[in-house]
Order: C-alpha cells, then structure tokens, then sequence
C-alpha cells in the first residue's frame, strides 16, 4: 500500500510540473516566441513607447531637427502619396529630417521616421527618397522595430519603460533603435512591401535599386562602406537587395507618376538651415 501511495505521489507531482511548464510555455512571456512577444505590447502602447523614445532622441544635444517651408512642404508631399496608399494602418506616420551628414535613416516603435540630411543630399530625384521611406514604412508596419528590440532588450524592459521614466532604459532602447540590424527575412518583407507601395504610389520600385547601385559603387571599398554608409551597414544583403528590386515586375500598364518638386532647391534649403 505504501508502495502504491508513493507512486501515485510521484505521478502527481510529475502531472503538476508537467502541468506548469505547459502554463508556462503557453502563457508566461518569457516563454513565448518573438512574435507572441510582440503581440503582447498593443499598437497604442507602442505610440506611447515610441513617444519617450522619440522625445529622448530629440533632447539630445547632437540631435538638431532640419525644418524649413521648402524642405517640411517637399516630405509632407513625399509622406502623403505614399500613406495615402497603404491602404488601412494602425499608425500616424511622422517623419523627421536630422542634420547629419551620414547616409542614414531609421524607424522607431509607433511610426516614427528619422531621415538625415546626408541621405536627402545624395538622393539624386525624390524618388529614391520615397523608395528609402517606403522600405522603413515596411519595417514599420511588419513591426519589425518592436520585435527586434523585443528579441535584443526582452518584452519585460519595454514595459518597465511604459510604467516609469526610468532614463537608463530609454536611453538604452534608443541606442538600440539607432543602431538596429534587421534579419534577412525582415529585410525581405520591407524590401517587397517598398516595392508594391511604390507601384501603388505611381512610383517606379528601381528607384530603390537605383539608389543602392550608386552608393555601392560610390564606394566600393566595404570598409568605408561599413564606416559610413550608415543605412547599407544596418540593411544588409546589398547585392542581393539591388538585384530584387532591378527583377520587381510592376502590373501590365504601369506608368509612373514621377513627383514635380525642384530637388535642387530642396537640398539647398537643407544647407541654408533651418528657417
């Protein structure tokens, strides 16, 4: 009796941990997929996530926002013809122009675009600015800038930067942010999503292969490429990328719509700063 006792004692105890773990894997966070993860943090929490990281980046001495009548009419014209066709989104896209000469770009949780100067400066039309912006809007709406801070951070530490101001934190996710490097199949989702909103836009999706062939073959050395071609450092998979979007096939018919803005005057504003 005391044999069968132990026994049925041992089966319960191995059915209660089974019984744990099982709650574990499928409730707890920690035990969850990056996606899982993900879902956990809701479209308006990630607004309010990407409102302190957007206010700690702007409040940094090095951060000096570009805004004149030229510059501020030609993004809101860029960001219009392509939010106007997404289609349904959860996000009120705001885009920003840093002054900075890297070649760079970068999103933040909530629908947050930064630009720098040296990227609108070596965009030879709008165009391959639009195509630069679209790629970002990809990333954004696959929520991949949540869930690679989810995945480099944990899920915890961004909730703990919704529920206090905690100054170490924010300025951890923003220096992560800045310097986020995204998979192969994330870049590949952004990479298709550019193309097709591109196309929906009127606008041809080789301006992106256009943009990336000259920076590649302006500098051709990876090295310097790594060093200060920030934006081709933190999308990888250049030639892969340029040939993808050379062999993007746009419907039968397609003519596109190019933008009628003077790009001369556009980047010359840039220069004269902010007014």
């Amino acid at each position: 009796m005391k044999i069968k006792k132990s026994i049925t004692r041992d089966l319960l105890i191995l059915l209660g941990v089974f019984a744990v773990l099982w709650v574990g894997f499928s409730y707890i966070p920690f035990f969850k997929s990056d996606d899982e993860k993900v879902s956990l943090l809701s479209i308006a929490n990630e607004e309010r996530l990407g409102k302190i990281i957007t206010e700690a980046i702007e409040k940094e001495p090095t951060t000096k926002i570009c805004s004149n009548d030229v510059l501020d009419s030609a993004m809101l014209l860029i960001k219009s013809r392509l939010i106007k066709n997404i289609g349904l989104t959860e996000y009120d896209y705001r885009i920003k122009v840093i002054d900075k000469n890297d070649i760079n770009a970068f999103t933040v949780p909530g629908g947050n675009i930064y630009v720098y100067s040296g990227l609108i400066n070596f965009c030879e039309n709008p165009e391959e600015l639009a195509a630069v912006l679209a790629h970002e809007i990809g990333h954004a709406e696959k929520r991949h800038v949540v869930s690679k801070l989810a995945k480099e951070l944990g899920i915890s530490i961004l909730f703990s930067v919704l529920s206090g101001n905690n100054g170490v934190l924010i300025s951890e996710i923003g220096r992560t942010s800045l310097s986020t490097v995204f998979d192969r199949e994330q870049e590949k989702q952004a990479d298709e999503f550019s193309y097709a909103l591109m196309e929906k836009s009127k606008l041809d999706p080789k301006n992106m292969s256009s943009f990336m062939l000259r920076l590649r073959e302006k500098y051709a050395d990876a090295e310097k490429v790594m060093d200060n071609l920030e934006w081709m450092s933190t999308h990888p998979n250049t030639n892969s990328r340029i040939k993808s979007a050379l062999e993007y096939k746009t419907a039968s018919g397609f003519v596109s719509s190019p933008f009628t803005l003077d790009w001369t005057k556009v980047n010359e504003s840039i220069k004269k700063g902010n007014s």
